[in-house]
């Protein structure tokens, strides 16, 4: 095989662009400028497509680092508890309600998010302290907002004569707000009153103490439950189980005990009377030891004590009395409408009937009719 013909031409040598430049190796402004030579005479010889392709490959390494810095970034940001988004009510516009995710400096929606992202939302849905006046932080707010070169002639004159609070205020609690807090409403005279809407420290309110108690109640256990939890704590090991013969056993010792303790009480009262001691006994103890007191009451009634009561005679003359007290109240009515010519008229026909004697008897009725006859004749 014949050998390959070879190039007799001679090359070209690379020609130093930076031949002739005083001071190559000295100064850096040189220096500059023979590396900016040297990049242009590298870049002579390539094609345009291997150009295109580098600058792909450079876009493509941006690209991944600014995904990298993405996701580092987002790494950092919710690697912090978890964050939830607050539940809005029926019929309550989701933006007077701050985002929680804005709050935490992690929101991305930006004006396309639903929730607020004013921090002053917050602030209004708060709820307010009864301990603190209302009035009185709208006041501090205003006054740092307010700056002196805004002020008009007018409320400067007020500063001045000192004419702007013509009503004086006081640091007695008002009472209509005590009652409108317990009814939830509002003070009568509105935001103008001069005494204190705020609660005094540590006052608790009848509704919240109402409260507060029932929640105390509901966490009290009762006796029976109580008493299960400490029978639980017992050593169940020293303890008798209660059956029919141990619970007879108990019982037959319990009546003994008592027996003997009634009995050493007992002797102990009759010593004490025997010694004539007679603090600590009852009137039954005084009779059942010394029973001679009994008898200085029977022996009076021998010698002429009092006489029995006869209840007998007492009935009869007391139901005397009230008939007599009786038969006055239903005559009296009748002799006050009786005139005296009634009365002899009465006394002649009825042969002077005696009112209260019943054995008198009334003329008969024949005689009456001829009277009657004799009159009309």
């Amino acid at each position: 095989m014949p050998p390959k013909k070879q190039d007799n031409k001679p090359k070209k040598v690379a020609e130093d662009k930076t031949f002739g430049l005083k001071n190559k190796n000295k100064s850096s402004k040189v220096q500059k400028q023979v590396q900016i030579i040297n990049q242009q005479e590298a870049q002579k010889g390539r094609n345009k497509e291997v150009k295109e392709k580098e600058k792909e490959k450079e876009r493509l390494a941006e690209r991944k680092r600014a995904e990298q810095a993405k996701k580092e970034l987002e790494a950092s940001l919710y690697s912090g508890p978890e964050i939830v988004q607050p539940k809005v009510p029926f019929g309550v516009d989701p933006k007077t309600v701050l985002c929680a995710f804005f709050k935490a400096g992690r929101c991305q929606k930006g004006a396309k998010c639903k929730f607020s992202h004013n921090l002053d939302a917050d602030r209004k849905t708060q709820k307010a302290s009864l301990y603190a006046d209302q009035r009185d932080e709208a006041k501090e707010a205003t006054k740092k907002d307010e700056d002196m070169s805004t002020w008009t002639e007018e409320q400067l004159r007020d500063a001045v004569s000192k004419k702007g609070n013509l009503k004086a205020t006081t640091d007695i609690i008002c009472k209509f707000f005590l009652d409108a807090v317990e009814s939830q409403k509002e003070c009568p005279n509105g935001p103008t009153c001069m005494y204190r809407h705020a609660l005094p420290p540590g006052f608790v309110l009848k509704s919240q103490k109402k409260k507060n108690e029932d929640a105390a109640k509901a966490n009290e256990i009762s006796l029976e439950e109580f008493l299960e939890v400490e029978r639980h704590k017992l050593d169940q090991t020293k303890l008798t189980p209660i059956t029919k013969e141990t619970f007879a056993e108990w019982k037959k010792t319990r009546v003994s005990k008592k027996e003997a303790e009634a009995q050493a009480i007992s002797s102990a009262k009759s010593a004490t009377a025997q010694a004539g001691k007679l603090s600590g006994l009852s009137g039954r103890d005084l009779f059942t030891f010394n029973p001679e007191l009994l008898l200085g009451d029977e022996d009076e009634d021998e010698d002429g004590g009092d006489d029995d009561w006869d209840y007998a005679g007492l009935r009869n003359r007391t139901e005397a009395e009230r008939q007599a007290k009786e038969t006055e109240r239903l005559v009296s009515p009748v002799l006050t409408i009786l005139n005296d010519d009634s009365l002899r008229a009465l006394d002649a026909s009825y042969g002077k009937l005696d009112i209260n004697d019943s054995s008198a008897v009334p003329p008969p009725a024949e005689e009456e009719a001829q009277s009657e006859e004799a009159k009309e004749a």
